[in-house]
């Protein structure tokens, strides 16, 4: 058997200048991500529908099994998970992780969430840990035990998270290689012959999954549903005329009815249509952010349309607002039976 490498390497990836001369090795003044190389579509993974059904049989063993915020935690409350995974997804678009990064350190987190109490103050320290560990498993260059360390403004300490690391993984009990939305995406699309070259609908798709994984209503969700809700979401919102054709053969391949697809499909409009009111609202446009965050009810339209969103979540972050990445800890205060949850504006001012 030949092997054939058909990379073509430029001299920014060999780490030499153009003359041949190898380049300074001097860290970067701030943390940037790693160049790497895309890999090809693999026709033997997506064109085998063994692969498929492999997923949807293994996908139960990685849904977290209860209600956390009623069973497990005394601590944390819903509000303090929206806030914390917004957090990882801002990390995740800023150092430029790959896309299925943010769904499985998600997708780590509430299952630890499941397995063990925790204080609200160790919060985000869980959600760093979720982090490193994902991006080992789903990206070829890990996020940097320091780099987390400077992005939850020095509230966690690199030695606290490498003892935490090994916590949350005798908790998951080394069980990593988990299913999330992420994965069915492309599955789906491969098959259905209107978005099999559509890197529009892919593109929405994957960032409706992303923003599912924030949202603390979705944490029982099976995969399979929230990847074929997302995917029937963005074609309805690019208002494509096979629509319809295109939701009930995405239900068919996922195993998934029809009726629980458009819970969620309502769901995902209801939040977009919230996101997108609020980045529109007095305050939040280009000019800066508002601490105050507007209503819901304000501007929002009956049928969001998801051909208005951003390519990606990074692009809705910046026009919505420059964050400075700072500590959740101010945030993890107690609040009063009369008082709204207090977060900091720089986390919460992010929109898709």
């Amino acid at each position: 058997m030949d092997l054939l490498c058909a990379e073509e390497l430029g001299s920014e990836r060999l780490g030499v200048d153009d003359d041949g001369v190898p380049g300074d090795e001097a860290a970067p003044a701030s943390p940037a991500p790693a160049a790497g190389l895309t890999a090809q579509r693999d026709a033997v993974i997506f064109e085998d529908l063994r692969v498929l059904h492999n997923l949807l049989d293994l996908e139960p063993v990685y849904v977290p099994p209860c209600n956390y915020f009623v069973v497990v935690q005394k601590d944390v409350q819903p509000y303090m998970r929206k806030v914390v995974s917004t957090w990882m997804l801002e990390v995740c678009e800023e150092q430029q992780c790959e896309d299925q990064v943010f769904p499985l350190a998600v997708n780590f987190l509430d299952r630890f969430l499941c397995a063990c109490a925790i204080s609200r103050r160790q919060l985000q320290l869980s959600a760093a840990v979720c982090l490193l560990l994902a991006s080992k498993i789903r990206q070829c260059h890990a996020l940097g035990v320091d780099l987390l360390c400077f992005y939850s403004d020095h509230s966690i300490l690199p030695d606290e998270l490498r003892r935490w690391e090994l916590l949350v993984l005798s908790k998951l009990q080394w069980n990593v290689t988990a299913v999330t939305g992420f994965d069915y995406v492309d599955h789906v699309l491969e098959r259905l012959p209107w978005t099999r070259r559509d890197a529009t609908v892919r593109r929405h798709a994957h960032t409706l999954v992303a923003l599912c994984y924030t949202e603390p209503e979705l944490i029982q969700t099976a995969p399979s549903l929230m990847a074929t809700a997302s995917i029937c979401a963005a074609v309805r919102g690019l208002n494509l005329p096979w629509a319809c054709s295109a939701v009930a053969a995405a239900c068919q391949l996922t195993r998934v009815t029809l009726a629980a697809a458009e819970r969620v499909v309502l769901h995902i409009e209801e939040l977009v249509a919230n996101e997108a009111a609020a980045l529109v609202g007095p305050g939040h446009g280009l000019g800066g952010a508002s601490a105050t965050p507007a209503s819901p009810s304000a501007a929002t339209p009956a049928n969001p349309s998801v051909a208005a969103m951003p390519q990606t979540c990074a692009q809705a972050a910046a026009a919505a607002a420059s964050c400075s990445y700072a500590s959740l800890g101010k945030m993890m205060m107690c609040p009063g039976p009369d008082d709204t949850p207090d977060t900091p504006t720089d986390v919460t001012d992010v929109h898709f």
